[in-house]
Parts: structure tokens; C-alpha cells; sequence
């Protein structure tokens, strides 16, 4: 009996680009999502601050999909100026528990269908659509009809 065997090389090549663990899709993989909305309430005057913290949120994307939560967390204070006859101001800050704001959000990217013309974003944030480009496989960004804007980064 005779055996033959068949000696088969394989050659892969590793495409170029941003790609996700396996690199079948440039967007796949982890990003940064940022959503300056939710600290627009962010204030300083002489008598209340809103200091807001919007971190961006990490966003896993697979098949040019994905969705999440994002979050920001503001503290109010608010001062009572007082002038009492010696003309020395007092300042009594009264400084309230956090507020924490939620958005949840989910995207897509569609690919053109335009050789060398830019990928199309869309996503939705609590509801409202928003539209984009990615300018590359490293950062994309969409804005609402009424001029808010989510932009994703890595």
C-alpha cells in the first residue's frame, strides 16, 4: 500500500489597519465613546456651581456594531453671600449629593459604497438619531438634528 503525502502551505497575511481580534471588520474592537450632552449643565457663577465629570465610556464594537450606557456625574453648590454691617462678606457654601445622568446609546457603520468616500455613522442616544463619518478606522463622529454630538475614538 502505498501512501502519498500532501504537503500543503498555507500563507496568511495579516490585512494592514485597526482592525478587531480576528480583523474581518477595521471597526471591530474597543473604543471610547464621549457624549458632551450630558454635562451641558455644567455652571460656575457667584452664587452655584454644577461641575459635571463625563468620562468617556468604553464601547466594544463587533461587525461595526455596538451599544451602551453612557454616563456623567455632576455636583451642585450653592453659596449664600452675606454682608453684615462690618462689611466683611461671609460665603456659606451648601454643596448637594452627586446626580448622576444616564444615556443609553447604540451605533452602526455603514461603509460607502463610494470607493475613497467616507464610512456613514448612525446611532441612536436615548432615542434621538444621530448621523456622521468616520474619518478613519480610529475615529468617528455623529451630531443630532438639533446640534449634539457623539463621537467615538480609539
Amino acid at each position: 500500500m502505498r501512501f502519498e503525502k500532501l504537503h500543503l502551505a498555507v500563507l496568511t497575511i495579516a490585512l494592514a489597519g485597526c482592525g478587531g481580534g480576528d480583523n474581518t471588520n477595521p471597526y471591530d474592537g474597543t473604543w471610547d465613546a464621549v457624549y458632551p450632552a450630558l454635562s451641558k449643565d455644567s455652571i460656575i457663577s457667584d452664587t452655584k456651581t454644577v461641575i459635571c465629570s463625563n468620562p468617556p465610556t468604553p464601547l466594544n464594537i463587533h461587525n461595526s456594531a455596538g451599544s451602551g450606557t453612557l454616563s456623567a456625574t455632576c455636583t451642585t453648590t450653592t453659596f449664600v453671600i452675606s454682608t453684615p454691617a462690618s462689611g466683611v462678606p461671609t460665603i456659606i457654601p451648601t454643596v448637594y449629593p452627586p446626580q448622576v445622568t444616564y444615556a443609553n446609546f447604540s451605533i452602526n457603520i455603514e461603509p460607502s459604497k463610494t470607493s475613497g468616500a467616507k464610512d456613514t455613522l448612525s446611532a441612536i442616544v436615548n432615542g434621538v438619531p444621530f448621523t456622521g463619518q468616520c474619518i478613519s478606522t480610529i475615529a468617528c463622529s455623529a451630531a443630532s438634528s438639533t446640534g449634539e454630538t457623539l463621537s467615538l475614538t480609539r
